[in-house]
């Protein structure tokens, strides 16, 4: 019975060891990105537009006025994403704008999660904005992707 193992089997298990943390770390990064994307208003306010066509036979909100009624009768779905002002839902943390918001049939292509942009950042930060369809799906993409995904924008 060997009580330690060779010189070469334990620099092999240092070796593994190490590519697992770096894999690890490297996770940490992209979960870092996602986790602001997942945090940002942006999330909730994309669910909450796919709620309001679930609830109006597909139909997107023609308005303004009409999905911010719907937003603000919300209140317990808004405090789970720890929303208490209904109003800052409509503003991004990030660039201090109104998101830009498609009222009506969205043109576009289908891309974040199979569904068109419904919003977006009106400016965003360093070049890059987050963009939402209306399952939720929240991306940060440069200017190139966005003209690509929001044809249609000023």
């Amino acid at each position: 019975m060997v009580l330690f193992p060779s010189k070469k089997r334990w620099l092999v298990g240092l070796g593994g060891c190490m590519a697992v943390a770096l894999v690890l770390i490297a996770g940490c990064g992209s979960r870092s990105a996602s986790k602001k994307q997942q945090e940002s208003n942006l999330k909730p306010l994309a669910i909450l537009y796919g709620q309001y066509m679930g609830q109006n036979r597909g139909q997107p909100p023609a308005s303004e006025a009409e999905f911010k009624k719907f937003v603000t009768a919300q209140g317990r779905f808004l405090k789970t994403f720890g929303v208490m002002d209904p109003a800052s839902i409509f503003v991004s943390e990030r660039d201090g704008q109104p998101y830009v918001i498609v009222y009506g049939k969205p043109a576009g292509p289908a891309a974040l999660a199979g569904q068109p942009v419904i919003a977006y950042e009106k400016v965003g930060v360093g070049g890059r904005r987050f963009v939402a369809s209306q399952v939720g799906a929240v991306e940060e993409v440069d200017e190139a992707k966005f003209k690509q995904l929001v044809p249609n924008a000023p």
